[in-house]
């Protein structure tokens, strides 16, 4: 499957996005707070105040927009050694998104003392934020055009490759895959019988077990 028929442009293992730094690098300037968390917990909710940056130790993450409607979608997954929630750094804003916890994990918070001597006191780590800024914005626009682009059978067949080789140990169902391809959990539900037909969906699974991923991405081509 080429990158552009992907959700997002960079592929499966593709590690680019892990910064070398750690929180401890940042307890001279910052409050930095390590928590564990439980599936299914909140760390900010949509529309609350940005405060400080998060870093994910263990586990599984996901990025939630909630509609007018009240419908959730799965806009970004984030897993261990990622950065994430640190808008404040750049400007007074509110969080566009709830982060909730998808596999119990660990996370850290960290709160500069002062955002604009924080930035002064790391700017290879800033001048490294930034660049993600930017990698997710050319994402945002690569996924508004992806599914633009595709039909909801493609879009549910690639996010379903996609989370499930990019996110292996994370036991994904049909709901979150149907919300990550923007669709409804019974329009994801219709492709499931095709995939077992094929030998490509393990149905004897309680979780979506993707026997041959090469011939599920062959029904992309």
């Amino acid at each position: 499957m080429t990158t552009q028929e992907y959700p997002f442009i960079s592929g499966p293992h593709n590690t680019a996005d892990l910064l070398p730094f750690q929180p401890s690098d940042f307890a001279a300037s910052a409050l930095v707070i390590q928590a564990a968390k439980r599936k299914g917990e909140p760390l900010y909710t949509q529309g609350q105040p940005v405060c400080g940056l998060w870093f994910l130790n263990s586990g599984v993450l996901g990025l939630y927009h909630t509609l007018d409607c009240g419908k959730d979608t799965l806009v970004r997954v984030y897993q261990a050694g990622q950065w994430f929630g640190f808008i404040s750094l750049f400007g007074n804003s509110q969080h566009h998104c709830c982060a909730r916890v998808l596999q119990n994990a660990t996370v850290n918070h960290i709160i500069p003392h002062d955002n604009q001597t924080f930035k002064l006191d790391h700017p290879v780590f800033i001048e490294a934020l930034i660049q993600q800024v930017a990698a997710s914005l050319a994402d945002a626009e690569h996924r508004l055009a992806w599914i633009a682009r595709h039909s909801a059978r493609h879009r549910v067949l690639s996010s379903l490759w996609y989370l499930t080789q990019r996110y292996p140990d994370y036991e994904w169902a049909w709901h979150e895959v149907a919300e990550f391809a923007g669709c409804e959990t019974e329009t994801a539900l219709r492709f499931s019988k095709e995939l077992k037909q094929a030998g490509i969906l393990d149905g004897a699974q309680r979780r979506l077990l993707v026997r041959y991923p090469e011939k599920l991405a062959e029904l992309l081509v």
